[in-house]
Parts: structure tokens; sequence; C-alpha cells
């Protein structure tokens, strides 16, 4: 499975007025070319934050905050785990795409081949934490994680290859951020 088709996979399990922010780099532009919604924010030059980003988003509202995640950028910002795991956000759900190097910036070799992501979120306290390392169960996977109690890891293999590259987002963090907070205050809690 590639990073495309399992980002494509899953936000169309995602509800309308679920929260997504999605890891800098080429996560972002997959979620953007998959799915564009006022709902995501596309983070930009900012690797290993996606975690500590959807928390704070988490802690402040009720609806479902859905990171999309790297293992790259994961690896860069173990932090996050910590605070996810010690604030126990129960509206909070990770998906790493784990294709075992960081594709953004040129595809350098990342640990994560020998780190059990899942197992590391588990012992940080995330409530639910699974790896899937296999395309046919992928789907099975994500539905799993999505009816788990939060905060909820899945760890999800891709391949590392990046045959049909997806386009940069066509706005600046800026417009991105506004365009978030705008969507975010049309709907009351």
């Amino acid at each position: 499975m590639t990073r495309a088709e399992a980002v494509a996979l899953v936000l169309p399990l995602l509800a309308d007025d679920d929260i997504v922010v999605a890891a800098d780099g080429a996560i972002s532009r997959e979620a953007y070319r998959a799915c564009d919604r006022p709902r995501t924010f596309y983070m930009l030059g900012s690797m290993g934050q996606v975690a500590s980003i959807a928390l704070g988003l988490a802690m402040t509202r009720m609806e479902r905050v859905v990171a999309l995640d790297g293992d790259g950028n994961l690896l860069m910002g173990f932090g996050g785990l910590a605070l996810v795991g010690g604030l126990q956000p129960a509206n909070l759900y990770h998906l790493v795409l784990d294709n075992g190097c960081y594709a953004t910036t040129g595809g350098q070799p990342a640990v994560s081949q020998n780190v059990d992501l899942a197992a590391v979120a588990a012992s940080a306290g995330y409530r639910w934490a699974r790896r899937c390392f296999s395309a046919e169960h992928a789907a099975e996977a994500m539905d799993a994680w999505l009816a788990a109690p939060g905060p909820a890891l899945l760890d999800l293999a891709v391949d590392a290859s990046d045959a049909d590259p997806a386009p940069r987002v066509p706005m600046t963090p800026p417009e991105m951020a506004q365009r978030m907070r705008a969507a975010l205050a049309a709907d009351p809690e």
C-alpha cells in the first residue's frame, strides 16, 4: 500500500466535523490531493509536531481529532507521544504512515523498523495502539482504530516509493491557519 492509498483509504472514514492535522511534506500533500477540507490543517515546516498540535486541538475541542503522521515525523517529536499518553484526550486518533524513512527530506532511513511505535505509544499511555503491516488488513485495522477508545494510535506500514508525488498545498501557513480558525469558529461546540 502506498502513502497515497492509505490517505485515500482513511479520509472517507472520517466524519465531516472531524479535525485533521496532516504532517508536513508528503502527507499534507497527499491529504490535500485526496480530499481537501476546511477542517484539515496542513503543516508546513514543523517536522515532529503533529501529535502536539493535534493534542492542543483535542484538549480544546469535543470533535474527534485525527493526526496523520509519518514515522520519521513521529521520531522527530517523540515527546508528543508522552504528552498525549499523559493527558489522555479521548478524542485523539493518531495514524502513523510508516514507510521506514524520512521521505520528505530525501528518503534517508529512519529507525522505525527497529522501534515498535505502537508499543511506545502504549507505554506512554495511549489507550489503544496497534501495528498493521499488511495492506490486506489495512481497512479492518483503520475501522478498529477509529472505534477504539482514544487516544488511539495505528502504525500502518506503507511503501516508501513515491511514483506519483502530490503537488504542494497551494496555501501559505497563515492562510491555512486562518481557514482552520474560520472552520472551527463556524461550528459551535
